[in-house]
């Protein structure tokens, strides 16, 4: 699970479903936004970095792995046109948003530590003897605050709600106070700005788009096609079942000759259709009756259809 603060709220809980996410980012390209973008998938966690208007990172990480550029777009357009993801946006400042960056593309050093267990002064005095440049991550389920450092010297602190990296630790050592906080220890390797490349116009984002979307729409066929197959025949195999109670009770209250009869009437009531439906099945039993009442007596014709009425209705509709 890819562990970030929220920055400053821009629009949260946004259905990427409803929206042209190419043209999103062009607007936020035209207005030099500088944030993330974080989508909550079923597949996993998507993180996309922009700075100053230039997508400089995407990275969608799930339970088998890592994805990121283009990978990681095509893979978040996908689930973002399947639904069921929510999608956060929140603005950062430059510096945070290139540290951040850092941050994922790093390694992890250590991870989910309990802070109850630590010796935090050591550990402390371990990033600054071995000259760490990474960030040290506190956090619990609800609350996630980063203490970024330089070659073991620390430079600030972001946490929910920080748009910059900020001098005091009141706010993101509070973190480590919670019950159940827990610490990774990241490196990075900082990337200078003008190293970075835009996702947006180093590639066409706009056909890995329509990809997506033909995909889903074929994938989106293929289901509809499958559940009409299913329903056709689940229809059928009911229509089967209750021609062949018709033809069992017709036999019991009128003789042999109740097959036949119902064969044939069910054929005319019901050809070309697949539902048996209430309407169709009172049809049924009228011509069934003036037929029955040609070779049955008008107690045995009742009795029949009767039984019939009630086994329908225990068959269920």
């Amino acid at each position: 699970m890819l562990l970030l603060p929220k920055g400053n709220p821009v629009k949260e809980s946004i259905d990427p479903s409803r929206i042209n996410i190419p043209e999103a980012f062009a607007k936020l390209a035209r207005s030099s936004f500088t944030g993330y973008l974080r989508f909550d998938t079923t597949r996993g966690t998507g993180i996309l970095i922009f700075n100053r208007g230039r997508l400089i990172s995407a990275l969608l990480e799930s339970g088998s792995g890592s994805q990121i550029a283009y990978d990681a777009l095509a893979a978040i357009f996908e689930c973002s046109l399947s639904g069921n993801v929510v999608l956060n946006i929140y603005r950062l400042s430059p510096e945070l948003a290139l540290g951040i960056h850092a941050l994922l593309h790093g390694d992890v050093l250590y991870q989910a530590q309990e802070v109850k267990l630590l010796d935090i002064k050591a550990l402390l005095g371990k990033l600054k003897q071995d000259k760490v440049t990474g960030c040290l991550r506190i956090y619990t389920q609800e609350h996630v605050a980063l203490i970024f450092y330089r070659e073991g010297t620390p430079l600030g602190f972001f946490h929910d709600g920080s748009t910059e990296i900020e001098k005091t630790a009141e706010n993101s050592m509070s973190v480590a106070k919670l019950p159940g906080a827990k610490i990774d220890v990241l490196a990075a390797v900082e990337a200078d700005e003008q190293d970075l490349a835009d996702l947006l116009t180093s590639g066409d984002v706009g056909a890995i788009w329509a990809k997506a979307k033909q995909e889903i729409l074929q994938e989106r066929q293929v289901r509809d096609r499958e559940a009409s197959r299913a329903v056709e025949m689940r229809e059928a195999d009911r229509r089967s079942k209750v021609e062949e109670l018709f033809k069992s009770v017709a036999t019991k209250h009128i003789g042999k000759i109740g097959t036949s009869l119902v064969e044939k009437e069910f054929e005319k009531t019901f050809v070309g259709e697949s539902l048996v439906t209430e309407k169709g099945l009172n049809g049924f039993y009228q011509r069934l009756c003036k037929a029955s009442r040609l070779v049955a007596g008008p107690s045995a014709v009742k009795a029949m259809l009767d039984e019939m009425q009630r086994g329908f209705q225990g068959l269920g509709k």
